[in-house]
């Protein structure tokens, strides 16, 4: 990837048991992490795992001069902008507080980004929609950009000003650069359809409904200015959105970096020179993501963590947001580390709604006093809102293992049938995870992240049953639902298991008695995989791409009819260590 080359309302409390119990969060293990090499203040830490609130509000976050946390609530009340206060990280808050009062007889207000800039004082964004009453097209819709700043220790406010007029889509990135300026990366509704592509080479392919931009200004949000270029990318189909909602980070050299919204399963990205008055063209980047958008955000010692949603081959959002991915970077986005799940969709484990966004992206964080990242996720399902807290230094573990006395806690198998734990078969105070096909109608599936490494080894304790009628493993970088059958051609690693236990190179995995199938792969010099059955070398798999290193299992019955018996885990165990040790 080519980054930096010159070096919302109330929460029912019916749900917040469950929510709990299916969190992403509660699945994570902690392990000790050796070998690492990241900076020396941060080697003796061991990072916690993410963890999911439940809140009354969809509201963003910035941290005030005394460590406290102020939220701002994204809708406006009885005329009037709120936020509440949390001093423990956000476990707790305060009632809602009025800021200052908006004129709601112009349109509906949304609050949706904020920060406390260099001088102590809180900047908010948000969009008012002045659609007239009855549009005659979409083309009529606005929702203008406005901006609020704060004076005197933000006890009172200047006047709200107008930042940009039109279509904009959602305001995800705010931020003031080391020299003052403040920044603000947007989307906008063109007029651009297939029977008006445009001119010049627009013409030959389509670049979306929307556009991308950036607004900046030197005074603390009192004038703006708006980016001379218009950032637009190709789509793979008419009437795709195109690009939208981009993100900007300004890297170590100054420069700024902007990642933007696709549905070509990647983001692409673009750079300034300038602190944002004009950027480069677009050119797509190596991280992979479904149809949502990501958040950067840069820690106090220089680091930078992602959060997005690394998914692909879904109907909804070209990929779907089922689960949140974090990664850490500690070379301005050059390389990235983790690519763990972070979070994961409660109801995922129901059908998708008929209609409106749904799983968890749309990730605003704020750094809190303590160096967590925390994020309100809206999950689509109602007024279900959270709030996610992210731990850096726990991206940085090496190693994870699951013997299935937590459930199936961290495991996927979301539209499938025959995934369950069962009692171990020669020890009644264990489980074991079984895989069958009962069902030749539905699929049966599990998948499993740990974290990624170019050089790593998978082990795990299995069984076949003696009627075993097949199975996919596949090992790859990125997350696609459990009854995915294209996997096999995007997995960075395949071993087909066929009926039998027989192996494509001529080995076999012995039905009806334990075995430890390991992989141990090189995806650097060697480019291949070693797998072996209790220590016996089985096959040699190649490479079938480029990655930033594997980080899933996916096991997949892959039986034509029923598969009543399928296969059996007892344990599974993952460690990348050998990726990060010098």
């Amino acid at each position: 990837m080519n980054c930096d080359h010159s070096p919302g309302i109330s929460f029912h409390t019916s749900r917040r048991s469950f929510l709990r119990q299916v969190s992403i969060a509660a699945a994570m293990t902690q392990f000790a992490a050796p070998g690492l090499t990241f900076p020396s203040a941060q080697s003796a830490r061991a990072g916690s795992p993410p963890d999911l609130l439940p809140i009354p509000d969809y509201m963003t976050y910035a941290t005030s001069p005394d460590g406290k946390i102020i939220a701002i609530l994204s809708e406006v009340r009885n005329g009037n902008v709120l936020a509440r206060y949390s001093s423990d990280d956000g476990s707790n808050w305060g009632e809602p507080t009025p800021l200052f009062p908006l004129d709601i007889s112009r349109g509906g207000w949304s609050l949706q980004n904020c920060f406390t800039d260099r001088d102590g004082e809180l900047q908010i964004l948000g969009t008012l929609d002045n659609t007239p009453q009855h549009p005659q097209s979409i083309y009529e819709t606005r929702y203008d950009i406005w901006h609020f700043r704060s004076r005197d220790a933000q006890r009172s406010w200047n006047a709200p000003v107008l930042v940009w007029k039109g279509y904009a889509g959602s305001l995800l990135s705010f931020l003031q650069l080391r020299d003052g300026r403040v920044v603000v990366p947007f989307c906008y509704l063109t007029p651009r359809t297939w029977a008006k592509r445009g001119e010049g080479f627009d013409q030959f392919t389509y670049m979306g409904r929307f556009s991308s931009s950036a607004a900046y200004s030197d005074d603390n949000g009192q004038t703006w200015h708006i980016s001379s270029n218009e950032l637009k990318e190709p789509t793979p189909e008419i009437g795709d959105d195109g690009g939208i909602e981009p993100i900007v980070l300004e890297l170590k050299t100054g420069r700024l970096w902007m990642l933007i919204r696709t549905q070509n399963g990647r983001f692409f990205e673009s750079f300034s020179q300038d602190r944002g008055a004009t950027w480069t063209h677009p050119l797509p980047t190596g991280i992979s993501s479904s149809d949502s958008p990501c958040s950067l955000t840069r820690l106090h010692d220089g680091r930078v963590v992602m959060l997005w949603n690394n998914t692909l081959r879904y109907p909804y959002a070209n990929g779907g947001r089922a689960i949140l991915h974090g990664a850490i970077s500690e070379d301005g986005g050059k390389t990235w580390r983790g690519y763990r799940e972070v979070a994961a969709n409660p109801y995922a484990i129901e059908p998708p709604p008929p209609n409106g966004d749904h799983g968890v992206t749309y990730t605003v964080p704020a750094l809190t006093a303590s160096g967590k990242l925390i994020t309100s996720l809206s999950t689509g399902h109602g007024n279900d809102t959270l709030l996610l807290r992210v731990d850096p230094e726990w991206l940085y573990e090496t190693k994870r293992e699951d013997d299935f006395s937590r459930a199936l806690n961290g495991w996927t198998s979301i539209g499938t049938r025959g995934v369950a734990l069962e009692a171990h078969p020669d020890n009644p105070n264990r489980r074991v995870l079984a895989l069958r096909k009962p069902d030749p109608e539905w699929p049966a599936g599990a998948v499993w992240n740990f974290p990624a490494g170019k050089h790593g080894q998978l082990s795990m304790r299995l069984r076949l049953a003696r009627d075993f009628a097949g199975a996919l493993v596949g090992i790859t970088d990125h997350f696609s639902v459990p009854f995915d059958e294209q996997d096999r051609f995007c997995n960075i690693f395949n071993l087909d298991i066929g009926p039998g236990g027989a192996l494509a190179e001529g080995g076999k995995i012995t039905p009806g008695q334990w075995g430890e199938l390991a992989f141990k792969w090189d995806c650097e010099s060697q480019r291949q995989c070693s797998v072996t059955v209790n220590g016996r070398p089985v096959a040699r798999l190649y490479m079938k791409r480029e990655t930033p290193g594997p980080s899933y299992l996916r096991l997949r019955s892959t039986a034509l009819g029923q598969d009543s018996g399928g296969l059996r885990v007892e344990s599974v165990v993952a460690d990348v260590s050998a990726s990060w040790t010098t």
